[in-house]
């Protein structure tokens, strides 16, 4: 339900030309991002590199936080999505299909794991997040920032996906 950005036409699609050679696509999200405003879909890339980089939690930790949520919230795209750019980085189809069902089972150490569970519970279940649950997680070793990258960027995909939800055509009821 949004139309193009022709305003912008010239820096989106510069942006997208680097999109696309990354992901060999333009993701939805980051389509309607663009032309919404080329701004928003520069402040997205901008945390996804950082998110990328993250100096202490395994990249791909994030793309197992997006695929759980996605399929939780049955975001078709981010499912594809997600799916698809964690196979292709060599996960198998039943440790993906583990994860969506319990992300505790993400094929990473007992530390991610931990992490992955407080980022999910954090955002579908809040009110049973304590300080003990956080304690426990630095006791592990992981910051303040790490927890709150990791439930931020699960809050991140649950808030946008919605509102591509919201956003995407449909006939009125």
């Amino acid at each position: 339900m949004v139309t193009p950005n022709t305003a912008q036409a010239d820096r989106l699609h510069k942006i997208f030309r680097r999109v696309k050679a990354i992901y060999g696509t333009i993701p939805a999200q980051m389509e309607f991002l663009g032309n919404i405003d080329a701004e928003y879909l520069e402040t997205f890339i901008a945390n996804v590199v950082r998110i990328a980089r993250h100096p202490n939690i395994e990249p791909d930790l994030f793309g197992f936080l997006r695929l759980h949520t996605a399929w939780r919230e049955d975001y078709a795209f981010c499912k594809q999505f997600n799916t698809d750019l964690l196979l292709s980085r060599g996960y198998t189809r039943e440790q993906l299909d583990a994860a969506i069902t319990d992300i505790a089972t993400v094929p990473f150490d007992s530390r991610h794991q931990a992490l992955a569970t407080h980022a999910i519970d954090s955002i579908f279940e809040p009110h049973i997040v304590t300080q003990e649950t956080l304690d426990t997680l630095m006791a592990m070793g992981w910051t303040q920032k790490d927890i709150f990258d990791a439930v931020s960027h699960t809050g991140d995909l649950l808030k946008n996906g919605r509102i591509l939800t919201a956003y995407t055509n449909k006939e009125a009821q």
